[in-house]
């Protein structure tokens, strides 16, 4: 019998080491920050293509991330989630680049601000409301 328990016992504790809880590919990323760069994650927002540049989802704390560069076949897609409520999974990537400098005058020229970002052509995008 204590054979038996013993035995149970090296069962379970094996079966609760081996068991890791994977980190849920469907869980909901409401904020994005560089520990997440390069990692595939969702996030839900509000999304926005009436800029000029690459679209883009709000989450619900102001952040940005911009989904990249724009596709000129999915402007109609674009047009219909303008301003919806959205789920977009991908991996995520940050964006630095620094500002060029213009020599003759010795002085920064503005550039495209640093922001997260989803690459368009492997993103999923998602309408979650009409």
């Amino acid at each position: 019998m204590r054979t038996a328990a013993t035995a149970i016992l090296i069962a379970f504790l094996c079966f609760s080491c081996t068991r890791s809880t994977p980190e849920d590919a469907s869980a909901v990323s409401h904020e994005v920050s560089q520990t997440l760069v390069g990692r595939q994650i969702t996030i839900r927002g509000k999304f926005s293509s009436l800029v000029k540049g690459d679209p883009y989802v709000v989450l619900d704390n102001q952040q940005e991330v911009w989904i990249g560069p724009r596709e000129s076949t999915l402007e109609e897609t674009y047009s219909k989630m303008d301003g919806k409520l959205v789920e977009a999974t991908g991996t995520l990537r940050f964006s630095h680049k620094p500002a060029p400098v213009d020599e003759t005058r010795q002085r920064a020229i503005q550039r495209e601000p640093d922001h997260f970002y989803f690459e368009a052509k492997s993103t999923q995008l998602r309408l979650i409301s009409h």
